[in-house]
């Protein structure tokens, strides 16, 4: 299913917020979390159990009597209130203290009272003196500063929402260990929205509250972040989504100059763009010019994909006869069906589905029943295996349409891609020497050489011949071959003229890492790199305005909001900048065949 439109939750209205879910009422799904779930410190071990000295006695309890000294009935009576009173006063002399030490003339105080006190050594004095210390060093203490995952964590789209979380996670770790922001941690903390509204505004409501969150990675999904925003751009927090499509978030249909949201950010390409290119592709590229086209939503209370996408292919000369809408989530046999019977009396020779995976798979089953012979082009929500399934050898061919860039396709995604499966696990060659898949890679056995001619003509060894080793091009990955290398470090050729045990060796690590490497890059979401550069956005923004400050005030948020605003960096999706509007500068549309059951990426489109 689409990340950027993950999961079928219920269709919000635009204008309004819906109300969250609770008790009984929330039928729908697992009510959204109530506080974010904060990402600790590793550094940092459990709290000591209550009534345990940390250092492994007993701790008295609380509230209990201390021990009295071996007395006489008078003094035992004198002993017992005292004991009662010097706690309750220890405790207003601390309040005092630390209240005082809060601002200049305050400590000034307080110090003249240390310096009368330890005239006389006393508990008295060495308590003021250690709050007098802890105030001055508490100026200089880390800080610590937040950055917020708003994605789906659970449920259908769970992988794509915790793939974005652990990269944002992986972006920070890599932020404090390099000491990007000085004076100040950084920390995540992810809150599940479900894929939904409710849990969209419930995030949004806890992000807000927080006075250390200094930027919000997500949402995912468009029909969460048009609940979301309105909330996290009222306290000013930079929010940047890597994958809402939804036009309407940056530029309005009624007032295309107006920015909605002024704190919102993406990194993704809009469904406008989308539209446009599969249409060209469709009418100028694969010469249709009878197209059919279903709609199965979402729909914001603006112009759908699919109406999009007609528009443009009527533009450009084709027919499209009407918009079919369906529940584009679910898979009735009855609504498949009918559409399947629509579409056949239109006689395509295209069908474009913005629909679900689901729906999509089913009806193209449908098709083939009938007969109906006929290419599908599809928007993101087909980028599922469920779809392939489904329709079963009837999708090869099939066109399908993303504004992600697969990590394959990502010249500078070789690091993030080793980063991140070895912080979170990944493809791994197995203690067999196997790949995850079962397969070895093995360079092709070397062929027996052929005797040489002897000087007489009969067959024996030549006293002077050198093969060359080998190799099939089909193993090297693009690397050099055995022989290649061979030549640049001398090492030359046996006498057999075969590869050296070494040289083999070689050859086959070179291999199995470049299918290892594909395999990591294949198990990756292609949004988790979109998140890593958006983590990495407010990042780079903490490090120009965060130094210096003590808090994150609305100041400091209305900064960072600049700041982000104006960078401009290479990230692992591409250049990472963005107009005026908080669109990223240079959005792409990525264009897959499905060829044996998978996607093949065909081509890369920039506007």
């Amino acid at each position: 299913m689409s990340p950027r439109d993950p999961g079928p939750g219920p269709d919000p209205d635009p204008a309004t917020r819906p109300e969250r879910a609770t008790g009984s009422d929330a039928a729908t799904g697992p009510e959204p979390a109530t506080g974010p779930a904060q990402v600790t410190d590793p550094d940092s071990g459990p709290e000591p159990a209550a009534g345990r000295n940390p250092a492994g006695g007993s701790a008295p309890a609380a509230g209990s009597e201390p021990a009295r000294p071996a007395a006489g009935v008078t003094l035992a009576g004198w002993v017992r209130p005292v004991s009662r009173a010097v706690p309750s006063a220890a405790r207003r002399l601390d309040h005092w203290a630390r209240r005082s030490a809060r601002d200049t003339r305050g400590r000034v105080v307080l110090a003249a009272v240390l310096v009368l006190v330890l005239a006389v050594p006393t508990g008295l004095g060495l308590g003021l003196a250690a709050v007098l210390d802890g105030a001055g060093s508490g100026a200089s203490a880390t800080k610590v500063a937040t950055i917020g995952v708003m994605a789906p964590l659970s449920g259908g789209s769970a992988d794509a929402g915790v793939s974005v979380r652990d990269a944002v996670t992986l972006a920070v770790e890599e932020a404090n260990r390099q000491g990007a922001v000085p004076g100040w941690k950084l920390e995540v903390a992810a809150h599940d929205d479900l894929a939904r509204p409710d849990g969209g505004a419930a995030g949004a409501d806890l992000f807000a509250d927080d006075s250390r969150v200094i930027g919000v990675v997500g949402p995912l999904s468009s029909s969460v972040a048009m609940v979301s925003l309105d909330r996290l751009s009222s306290v000013g927090i930079p929010v940047i989504s890597p994958s809402n499509a939804e036009p309407t978030l940056t530029a309005p249909e009624s007032a295309s100059n107006t920015r909605p949201y002024p704190t919102y950010f993406r990194l993704s390409g809009t469904d406008e763009l989308l539209a446009q290119v599969t249409a060209d592709y469709a009418v100028n590229t694969l010469g249709r010019s009878r197209i059919s086209a279903v709609d199965g939503g979402p729909d914001y209370g603006t112009i759908t994909l699919a109406e999009r996408f007609a528009r443009h292919a009527r533009a450009a000369g084709a027919t499209v006869p009407t918009v079919h809408r369906v529940d584009g989530a679910s898979t009735a046999g009855e609504q498949v069906r009918e559409t399947a019977k629509a579409i056949q009396d239109e006689a395509p020779d295209l069908v474009y589905l913005a629909t679900g995976a689901g729906f999509a798979g089913e009806l193209r089953g449908a098709l083939a029943d009938e007969g109906v012979a006929v290419q599908v082009m599809g928007a993101d929500g087909l980028l599922d295996r469920d779809y392939v399934e489904r329709s079963d050898s009837a999708a090869d061919g099939d066109v399908v349409a993303d504004l992600s860039v697969p990590l394959s396709r990502l010249p500078a995604a070789g690091a993030f891609v080793a980063a991140y499966s070895e912080r979170f696990g990944g493809p791994t060659v197995g203690a067999d020497g196997l790949l995850p898949d079962g397969t070895s890679i093995e360079p092709e056995p070397e062929p027996e050489p052929e005797p040489a001619p002897t000087a007489s003509g009969a067959p024996g060894h030549a006293t002077a011949t050198a093969t060359s080793a080998s190799v099939d091009p089909s193993h090297t990955s693009g690397s050099a071959s055995a022989a290649d290398e061979a030549g640049a470090s001398g090492s030359g050729a046996s006498e057999a003229g075969t590869a050296s045990p070494s040289e083999r060796e070689l050859e086959v690590r070179r291999a199995r890492d470049a299918a290892l490497a594909d395999l990591r890059e294949a198990a990756i979401p292609p949004v988790a790199a979109y998140a890593y550069d958006a983590a990495r956005a407010l990042i780079r923004a903490a490090a120009a305005v965060l130094p210096g400050r003590t808090e994150v005030d609305m100041a400091t948020r209305q900064a960072l909001v600049r700041a982000v605003g104006a960078g401009d960096f290479a990230g692992v999706t591409g250049q990472v900048a963005f107009d005026t509007k908080g669109d990223v500068i240079d959005p792409r549309v990525v264009l897959y065949s499905v060829l044996g059951g998978n996607f093949v990426p065909l081509q890369v489109d920039s506007p």
